[in-house]
């Protein structure tokens, strides 16, 4: 398999990468005010890494590269992890660690939009790969409103007075699916500017996405008849 045509994930774990994410959603809100909770989810975190390494196939010199990316990721985790068990303030770390993750879970996102594009036909893992993507889509944007409230204290106003990690990655999906209750609300310009390119990539997301699973159809259908 060539570098350009690389499959980022094998063939029937979309769906396992999807219970993961799933878990760690329903799990933040009710872990994150405990300490152990706290680890638990970096535990979670990292396994979650580590099913996405083991899950990634291809050859050449970008599958490589995504290796590596992926395991400085790990590494990332890691270090979180630690943090935690020793209760050190982890600030600095997060300046470090948050624009990285961001920006590595945006390129995974994109390498799973590409490989959903160039399917031939649908499948139900194909579908669980789409819903990862989504995911992975608010929850890159939740990660960036985090960054955003820890360089800028006071960026969102919270009507509820928490200023959790949940409470923004909540905003972030509320936000993607243009829902807009209202209770989570940006004040400064660039967290303003940050929700409405989401909710313009949300609804964008939705079309494009749409768009391509129907062509993975008709590409089916259309081999299926020769």
């Amino acid at each position: 398999m060539s570098s350009s045509n690389l499959m980022p994930i094998k063939k029937g774990r979309y769906t396992s990468l999807l219970i993961c994410l799933l878990v760690t959603m329903i799990g933040l809100p009710l872990l994150e005010h405990l300490s152990v909770g706290r680890i638990l989810l970096g535990v979670w975190f990292l396994l979650t890494s580590i099913l996405f390494m083991a899950s990634l196939t291809g050859t050449g010199r970008r599958h490589r590269i995504l290796l590596v990316a992926s395991g400085i990721f790990c590494v990332l985790m890691v270090g979180n992890l630690f943090m935690e068990l020793r209760g050190w303030d982890s600030f600095g770390f997060s300046v470090v660690a948050l624009p990285y993750g961001l920006i590595f879970l945006s390129w995974l996102t994109g390498l799973i939009l590409s490989s959903i594009f160039k399917a031939d036909r649908v499948t139900p893992d194909l579908i669980s790969g789409a819903v990862v993507a989504y995911l992975l889509l608010g929850i890159c944007w939740g990660g960036l409103y985090s960054l955003i409230e820890l360089i800028q204290p006071g960026s969102f106003s919270f009507s509820h007075g928490g200023r959790d990690v949940s409470s923004l990655f909540y905003y972030s999906f509320v936000t993607l699916t243009t829902l807009g209750y209202g209770d989570i609300l940006p004040l400064t310009k660039i967290a303003r500017t940050t929700a409405y390119l989401e909710a313009v990539t949300g609804v964008m997301f939705t079309a494009i996405l749409i768009a391509g699973l129907v062509g993975s159809v008709r590409l089916g259908r259309a081999s299926s008849c020769e």
